[in-house]
Order: structure tokens, then C-alpha cells, then sequence
């Protein structure tokens, strides 16, 4: 059996982990044709998961627009119309589909080099005073064959950076014409996604019902460990299974990285998982010290304080003191761009968000 750990990819059987519970409800949410605000922080799988529910939909047409990346509306329409174009594979009538739908702008046929599929390659001017939005859903009708539909706009939340308020209140207006049509909203930005659907002044107020991807139970991925090790005809023990879970705090990614080094070794000790904990670390090192050169020196003190303390007791006088704090109000205001920023979470108290960044900081920047 080759290595069933994958963390570098979407991942699908047998790397996927669980999650019956969410495919469930999801699954019951599209098919009601009802709109999804799918998010948590980076890593923790959204895009599994939606793929994964795609492949179990029954009649029910499932698109897929990924807008990382984007920095336009252009960007936008692009990405909309690749994602629309590999629902129909038959170029012949993609391009029927096109003609027919496609008025405000010419556009052409594509054929991914990769999978082969044809793909919508818009011609947009410059000087376009409205995003022909329209069109691009008059096209994803149309490729539907009248069936009831899914898209889903996989980081939504890039929307917010380049659109403004104008295109997400023309984005809405078409989204609400279609009532057969389930969206699915996802973000790794949590305060910055959330905000667009639950400030009373935005466009996307109330849209679409919150679905925050928690992390999966310990248990959960013990049995899947324990299953993908069986299969294999190989042997690990429960509590070498459960130690490298606590040590990654049930980060998915970051467990699938872990296993997938540690699947050829033939002699498990925590030794071995040290020293794959300082492989991941140097492979991160350049993605770390940007992130902490990119700090002011507040935030700095901030991060080492919950660091060190477990998030607990931060605005104790010793605890400001040691870490170079004159005022509460200074960690605060650090805290609170840290939380933007999604290098901090709280939940019972003030947490570093990546399992492994906070390693790098206990161990020293070096």
C-alpha cells in the first residue's frame, strides 16, 4: 500500500479524514438549494470537503470557483467562467452554451493543458463600467440542463479586497434571482469573511447559513490512523498515535504531514518524532521569519507572551514586565492585530493559531 497520508494537496480517500457529520448537513443544505458560509483557518481542509461532498451529490450540478489569488473583478469573472466552463466537458456544446448566453463580452475556447478539459477565456476591456455578472450566470444556467445547481466561490473573502461594496451589492443581486442554485461562501480569513455576512452593513448581510469547520475529535483520527495502518499490514501504537495528535493540537494538515513522514519508518519512537518535528520546521523556516519580520516589535512581544503562557494570565504585572510591556493597553492593541492577522485564536483563552509557528517560537528563531 503506497503512503495514504497526503498534506500537500486536496485530499480524498483514503487521506480523508471523517467528517461525516458535515457532508451530511451540507449535503442537506444544498439539496434545499440554501446558501453555505463554509469557514475556518488555513489548512483545515474547506476544499476537501466540498469536493468530497461534490462527488456525492444525486442530480444536482456541483461548480467549483476557486478565487485565491485574484486581484479584480476581472480576475473574478475569469475564475467564475473556468469553473462554469469544466461542468461541461463536450466542448462542442460549451461553446453552443457560450453563443448563446455570452453578449456583453467576447470570450473563447481553451483546453486546459493539465486535465484537458475546455475552459471560457473571457476578453474584458478596461473600461467596462459594470462587471457583466449576468452573463456568467446566464452561462451557469444554461450548463445546468435545468437541473438544480451548487457553486461554490472556494475564498470568498478576496471578494472584499478588490470589489468594494458596489460589486459585492451586484454580486448579491444576481445570487438572490436564483432560487435553485445553492452557493457555497468559503474562507480561510475567519474575521474578515464573517464580517461580510454578519455586518448589518454589507451586501452579504444574513446571506447564507454559518457553518464554521471546527477541528476533527482526537478519537476520530485514532480510528483512521489506526485503520490506514491496518490496511497497510503495518503496526503503531495507540499511544504513539495519540501523542502525535496532541502535539499537532488536531491540526489536520499538520497530522497528515506528520504520518506521511513517519508511514515508511519501520521504528516509531518520539525520538523520530522530534526530529520530523525539526524537518517540518526548517521546511517552514523561510514561511516563518517572513511572517515574524512582517510584525511590529509589540506583536513580537505579544506572540512569545501567549507563548509562553499559554494564553493564561497575560495581563499579570510579572507577565508584562518579563516580556517588556509598560501597559495592558499595549498588549491588547497588539492582541487584537494579532486575531486580524489569524496568528491568534481564542477560545477559552488566547492560543497561536498554527501548531508548529509556535514550536519554532518556544525553540528560538534559528
Amino acid at each position: 500500500m503506497k503512503n495514504p497520508f497526503s498534506f500537500t494537496t486536496v485530499v480524498d480517500d483514503p487521506a480523508f479524514c471523517n467528517r461525516e457529520t458535515e457532508q451530511a448537513e451540507l449535503i442537506r443544505l444544498i439539496e434545499a438549494s440554501q446558501n453555505v458560509l463554509l469557514y475556518s483557518h488555513r489548512r483545515f481542509g474547506k476544499t476537501s470537503l466540498i469536493l468530497k461532498v461534490f462527488k456525492q451529490l444525486n442530480d444536482i450540478l456541483p461548480i467549483y470557483v476557486d478565487l485565491y489569488g485574484t486581484t479584480s473583478i476581472a480576475d473574478f469573472i475569469r475564475a467564475a467562467l473556468t469553473g462554469i466552463g469544466t461542468a461541461e466537458p463536450r466542448p462542442q456544446r460549451l461553446m453552443k452554451f457560450v453563443r448563446e448566453t455570452i453578449t456583453s463580452f467576447s470570450a473563447s475556447l481553451s483546453f486546459d493543458p493539465v486535465t484537458g478539459l475546455p475552459s471560457v477565456t473571457p476578453q474584458l476591456t478596461p473600461g467596462m463600467k459594470e462587471a457583466p455578472l449576468e452573463d456568467v450566470f446566464r452561462l451557469a444556467k444554461a450548463v445546468s440542463k435545468k437541473k438544480k445547481m451548487v457553486i461554490a466561490f472556494d475564498e470568498f473573502q478576496e471578494v472584499a479586497r478588490y470589489g468594494g461594496d458596489a460589486f459585492e451589492k451586484q454580486l448579491r443581486k444576481h445570487i438572490q434571482q436564483h432560487k435553485t442554485i445553492a452557493y457555497i461562501f468559503s474562507g480561510s480569513q475567519k474575521q474578515l469573511i464573517t464580517e461580510m455576512f454578519n455586518d448589518a452593513k454589507r451586501a452579504f448581510y444574513r446571506q447564507a447559513a454559518s457553518f464554521p469547520l471546527e477541528k476533527i475529535a482526537s478519537q476520530d483520527y485514532e480510528k483512521w490512523i489506526a485503520g490506514l495502518y491496518k490496511m497497510g499490514n503495518r503496526t503503531i501504537a495507540p499511544k504513539m498515535v495519540s501523542h502525535v495528535i496532541e502535539r499537532c493540537e488536531r491540526h489536520p494538515a499538520y497530522i497528515q504531514e506528520f504520518f506521511y513522514r513517519l508511514w515508511p519508518e519501520k521504528a516509531l519512537s518520539i525520538v523520530l518524532v522530534d526530529e520530523i518535528e525539526r524537518r517540518i520546521i526548517r521546511t517552514r523556516m523561510a514561511e516563518f521569519s517572513c511572517a515574524w519580520d512582517s510584525l511590529t516589535l509589540n506583536q513580537r512581544r505579544a506572540l512569545k507572551l501567549i507563548t509562553a503562557t499559554g494564553g493564561k494570565s497575560i495581563y499579570a504585572v510579572d507577565n508584562l514586565a518579563a516580556f517588556g510591556f509598560k501597559t495592558p493597553s499595549q498588549v491588547t492593541t497588539a492582541v487584537e492585530r494579532l486575531m486580524e492577522r489569524e496568528f491568534l485564536v481564542k477560545n477559552s483563552s488566547y492560543q497561536v493559531q498554527d501548531p508548529i509557528f509556535k514550536r519554532w517560537l518556544q525553540v528560538g528563531q534559528s
